[in-house]
């Protein structure tokens, strides 16, 4: 990261240099005034600080963020401004009277038969603006150009990183969803209901079809409305609450407010905690629970689980290193939510409580 850091310094030192190298042989006149010295450095660097504004500060907060209607306005008024230093520049520091030579027509004529040109021609001479208009522009734009080409490079990057961990995600939880283990309890479950002849056995048999074709087919895709995610985790409830006959069940409630449906979601990005809960939180020996709450709004989406904590849970609990489940939930937000998300776990009263919030 350092490295890289390093380099992009170089290459807009380059691109500064490069831009700027036409104005070098004018320091070798040997009759320029002190005054069109100064100014000329001054130009310079003039065109240097509105590079490094430029560069530094409107395009992280606006190219990085897209807000581009924003960032073309800040850049006219940069321009405005930086136009508006040069105006002060070029007052303070006339080129004064012209070098000396022979012809008669050309030479200055003294200073009491001057005629004193009005101010805003001393402030504004002709075509003065042209030539820094067109340099700016073009300083800065190649500047935005490497930055674009960057932040392009960096999205990639990211993306495909995200790609990985979505893999490694989903790969996780099929994993668990597909051991033997999950699919005898299921299937001795459904073998059961089965031979009670209970009217609950199609249901199980469906609940089981639709859990296992959402993690092969839908997991697939970006994203999927959340509609789709809350019915899979309905599902993966009612399939887990097939484990426990009526004197060991759990209490789950689950509480869901969407106000839309339709709204975009990371799939499995969820099913992680809720999973956890019902391994960690769930005991058939003694009483427990599981609240789980999932709120979604204008602004952002608010998920919660608490649980009670099994002597299994409490165990692990003890123990400060994170499950591969939750590192890769954790690296999955900070690839598809940068900035926008929060995630912490807490352990109150004996109770193990998960909060995610997603800014939209």
């Amino acid at each position: 990261m350092k490295d890289k850091k390093v380099l992009k310094t170089i290459i807009h030192l380059a691109i500064i240099g490069i831009l700027l190298s036409s104005s070098y042989p004018f320091f070798a006149r040997p009759e320029m005034s002190n005054n069109q010295i100064i100014k000329m450095l001054l130009y310079n660097v003039n065109l240097i600080g509105m590079y490094w504004l430029n560069s530094a500060i409107l395009i992280p907060k606006f190219i990085h963020t897209g807000k581009y209607k924003k960032y073309i306005f800040s850049t006219l008024g940069l321009l405005v401004f930086s136009m508006v230093l040069l105006s002060i520049i070029n007052y303070f520091f006339p080129d004064g009277p012209p070098p000396f030579r022979p012809n008669m027509e050309n030479m200055p004529r003294p200073e009491h038969e001057r005629p004193e040109l009005p101010w805003y021609k001393t402030l504004f001479p002709r075509f003065f603006f042209l030539p820094f208009v067109f340099q700016f522009l073009v300083m800065l734009g190649f500047g935005t150009t490497f930055e674009l080409i960057s932040l392009f490079d960096r999205e990639r990057k990211r993306n495909d990183e995200m790609e990985k961990q979505k893999a490694i995600g989903e790969l996780n939880f099929l994993k668990n969803q597909l051991n033997p283990h999950f699919l005898l309890n299921a299937l001795n479950n459904i073998y059961s209901l089965a031979r009670k002849k209970s009217d609950d056995t199609t249901r199980a048999v469906l609940l089981l079809s639709d859990l296992l074709r959402y993690v092969l087919y839908e997991t697939g895709k970006t994203r999927i409305p959340i509609s789709q995610e809350i019915e899979f985790i309905k599902n993966y409830i009612q399939l887990e609450k097939l484990k426990f006959s009526e004197d060991n069940s759990p209490n789950i409630n689950l509480s869901i407010s969407v106000k839309n449906l339709d709204y975009p979601i990371e799939p499995l990005l969820l099913m992680t905690l809720i999973e956890n809960s019902f391994k960690h939180g769930v005991s058939y020996v003694t009483p427990s629970f599981i609240l789980i709450s999932l709120e979604e709004n204008e602004k952002e989406i608010r998920f919660s689980v608490v649980n009670s904590i099994t002597k299994k849970g409490q165990d692990q609990a003890k123990t400060t290193q994170k499950g591969l489940g939750i590192k890769t939930l954790e690296k999955q937000l900070d690839l598809i939510y940068p900035g926008k998300h929060s995630f912490h776990q807490t352990i109150e009263n004996n109770l193990f409580k998960t909060f995610l919030t997603i800014k939209k």
